[in-house]
């Protein structure tokens, strides 16, 4: 795999740092976390600069690009600590209707990406725990071709300001059979439908939904009914991908703050960065960096492979990353002190923006475990986690 970018990536990743660097302040963002406001301007901004329609086909609307590009303005939103809504409507949302069925897609895609329409994906479930397949909203039969919907979805991300939900429901099996899976397409009006926004630990907002039988029919499907667990795993897969490369944004950015911290903070008449320990550490933190960047590079060279190889990889992947996000980002909040851990300064917020990436789609340790139960099932592909520089478990 060619790990170089091409000259349109790079200006796709410096105009996003440029604009990022210009509009996405510490300080203009403060609103945001106390209100859950949202930028219409802001995101208009985003479609015009085409990101919403970055990693999408051109038959739906996009730039014909692929998840090497989300990847990329994914980063750069770790580096400034975005709270707009893109990974949860421009990436696990897209994706999910990309995959689910083409003809729908090239209908619903343009205005997405014109940003017009604002979609949510309402998967996950307080047992799912990051299991894909987990899905115990029940769609009970209401006639021919009609369904009510009876269930809770938690943590919905970019729930606060959609006007579409895309909700996962179980037609038939069991909670954890991955057939028997059907996604329904909902206006956030539907009678039935209750919403709580929720504030995360992170300043971002999202959405409790609660479904007292919202009443479906044949034209709220979205794909076919049964068979929704590939597209699914689809949006999951390059999910968890853009999720990890804004991890690495985040703790390169961590780094560097402390790295300035340093130079500036004095003790003993002396710069801190004078300090050999201290200077290992920062040297540690910076193995634990490239680590989780070469991790992701890894990944993406599985997305082409059969399923299983490629779940492994992103395992992999999510566990690396979340170890070296918690060491970095751990390590940036003690050599800073008391002040690290301050509303004003701006190190908390990435420790915090780490803590909810490390659990999102699966935490570190469920990760080991699915790898671990993959192990001891058979024989796998060489997809064993890298070599622990030191960070803490």
């Amino acid at each position: 795999m060619d790990f170089r970018l091409t000259d349109e990536q790079e200006m796709l990743r410096d105009s996003a740092r440029r604009f990022l660097e210009k509009e996405c302040s510490l300080e203009q963002r403060r609103s945001a976390p106390t209100h859950g406001e949202f930028s219409g301007k802001r995101w208009t901004a985003f479609a015009d600069m085409g990101w919403l329609a970055a990693s999408l086909p051109e038959d739906c609307g996009g730039l014909g690009g692929d998840v090497v590009e989300a990847a990329l303005i994914m980063e750069e939103f770790g580096r400034a600590l975005v709270v707009d809504p893109f990974w949860g409507v421009g990436v696990l949302a897209a994706q999910t209707i990309l995959a689910a069925d083409r003809e729908q897609a090239r209908q619903l895609l343009p205005k997405l990406c014109a940003g017009e329409l604002l979609p949510a994906l309402a998967h996950h479930e307080t047992q799912s725990r990051g299991v894909i397949e987990h899905v115990s909203l029940q769609a009970r039969p209401a006639g021919k071709d009609a369904w009510t919907l009876h269930g809770h979805k938690t943590l919905v991300m970019g729930g606060n300001v959609a006007n579409r939900f895309i909700v996962s429901a179980r037609t038939a099996g069991g909670n954890r059979d991955r057939d028997g899976i059907t996604l329904f397409m909902l206006d956030r009006e539907a009678q039935g439908l209750k919403r709580q926004n929720v504030r995360l630990i992170d300043n971002r907002w999202a959405a409790e939904l609660a479904l007292d039988g919202v009443r479906v029919t044949s034209e709220h499907l979205l794909g076919e009914a049964d068979q929704a667990y590939a597209a699914l795993e689809h949006a999951h897969v390059h999910g968890l991908l853009t999720l990890c490369s804004e991890a690495v944004g985040v703790m390169e950015r961590a780094l560097w703050i402390t790295r300035d911290y340093l130079r500036t903070r004095k003790q003993f008449g002396v710069t801190l960065n004078t300090f050999q320990a201290l200077q290992h550490r920062m040297a540690e933190m910076l193995i634990e960096l490239e680590v989780s960047r070469s991790v992701v590079y890894r990944a993406m060279a599985f997305l082409e492979m059969p399923s299983a190889e490629r779940l492994a990889a992103l395992s992999v992947t999510k566990a690396r990353v979340g170890q070296s996000g918690r060491f970095i980002c751990g390590q940036a909040i003690q050599l800073h002190g008391g002040i690290g851990v301050t509303e004003e300064y701006s190190i908390g917020h990435y420790f915090k923006r780490m803590t909810v990436i490390e659990n999102e789609l699966g935490s570190a340790q469920f990760h080991l475990e699915q790898l671990a139960l993959r192990e001891c099932a058979g024989p796998t592909p060489a997809v064993t986690a890298p070599h622990d520089s030191g960070a803490p478990t």
